[in-house]
């Protein structure tokens, strides 16, 4: 090594050490000023070094040097830092053995600002695990309290609707009767209550354990949006609505998107029952699924009034809904959105220029190999 490069070296507090044929280690060029202050006396320069006593973090570090000066050309090997103390003065080292022609070398560094920035950021992450760890923790709390309520209110609720049901089946007083269909009615409704808080909560768990997009599930989305209509059937009927589907749906080859069947029949449902619920008699309800590439689009179109501008904005945030008594609880949309982004998808509103409300969610679509792409839609 060439006398100006160690002069270099050791100008930046570094430590030339070569290997002997012997096993010793000698000093190359000028040490830097940090090693003098270790207590050796010179000559420096040539003269073997006690390195057990110089720096005995090494002795740990000499097997991975070893490997590294085995064979000329091979990658140099790095050690991690030490610390080494000169009376009160803590010293931040790293070694690094490389192999330069024949010499078998050993770089010593000092640098204490990487090893003070390498702590902070260490420190940071156990700081950021501890706050994970607490998140976590209350996280578990919270969904073992939702369910253990959701629990203790389904049971209760059951048995009601149980009495409701055999109630309406008695010859009563049309009074009466009227009265126990509406406890009957509201009780359904309550069980659907019941299920949204369940179904959100188990979507905001599924999202934060799975990236977007995640291919475990797949679904005929066709097949999927067919079976809820045919269920909301009599629902439309009793309102004197006119649910309308293409009759192809759920009949031609499936369409399989990225998605999970039941989640996929709650989301659908929800937009159709939301339609349903606000459209006027003599009105219409459509279904559809368009063929869009590497995507399968379902609207869901009605003849009601829309969406009201100032609720539009937030509608798929949580507990977002509108003042109209036959508002739902905010939570429906939002767990559909939830659902549907981990998907991969989106789902989104819009204004009918002739009036009313179009609600609609994308779904990427899977090949035959389970990728994303290829096959086609049933239009509507």
């Amino acid at each position: 090594m060439m006398d100006v490069d160690t002069w270099l070296l050791a100008a930046l507090d570094k430590l030339v050490l070569e290997r002997s044929h012997d096993g010793t280690f000698v000093i190359r060029g000028e040490p830097p000023p940090w090693f003098r202050r270790l207590g050796f006396a010179p000559p420096w320069r040539d003269a073997p070094l006690p390195i057990d006593r110089a720096l005995p973090f090494l002795e740990v570090f000499l097997p991975e040097a070893e490997r590294a000066w085995s064979a000329e050309g091979a990658p140099g090997v790095q050690s991690d830092f030490w610390t080494q103390m000169i009376g009160d003065e803590a010293l931040h080292l790293e070694a690094t053995a490389l192999r330069v022609g024949s010499s078998r070398l050993l770089v010593i560094t000092r640098n204490d600002a990487l090893f003070q920035e390498r702590s902070r950021v260490l420190q940071r992450a156990r700081e950021l695990r501890l706050v994970h760890e607490a998140l976590s923790r209350e996280v578990e709390r919270k969904d073992v309290l939702v369910h253990c309520i959701v629990h203790d209110l389904s049971g209760p609720l059951n048995s009601l609707l149980g009495a409701l049901s055999l109630l309406g089946e008695q010859p009563l007083p049309e009074k009466s009767g009227a009265l126990a269909a509406v406890a009957l009615k509201a009780a359904l409704r309550q069980r659907e209550l019941i299920r949204e808080i369940l179904d959100v909560f188990t979507a905001e768990g599924m999202a934060s354990d799975a990236p977007s997009g995640d291919l475990a599930a797949v679904v005929d989305v066709c097949g999927t949006v067919a079976r809820v209509v045919e269920a909301l059937l009599p629902m439309a009927r009793s309102r004197g609505v006119c649910l309308e589907a293409p009759p192809e749906i759920g009949c031609a080859r499936p369409c399989t998107v990225v998605g999970e069947e039941r989640r996929l029949a709650r989301v659908v449902s929800n937009l159709v029952e939301n339609a349903l619920r606000f459209t006027p008699p003599r009105r219409s309800v459509r279904v559809a699924v368009h063929d869009e590439p590497r995507w399968a689009r379902v609207t869901v179109e009605d003849d009601g009034p829309g969406v009201s501008p100032a609720i539009a904005p937030r509608l798929f945030q949580k507990f977002a809904h509108g003042q109209d008594p036959g508002a739902g609880s905010g939570l429906g949309l939002y767990g559909a959105r939830i659902a549907v982004e981990r998907w991969g998808g989106a789902i989104g509103y819009e204004a009918r220029p002739e009036g009313g409300a179009r609600f609609w969610l994308r779904l990427r679509r899977v090949g035959a190999a389970g990728e994303a792409g290829g096959g086609g839609a049933q239009g509507g």
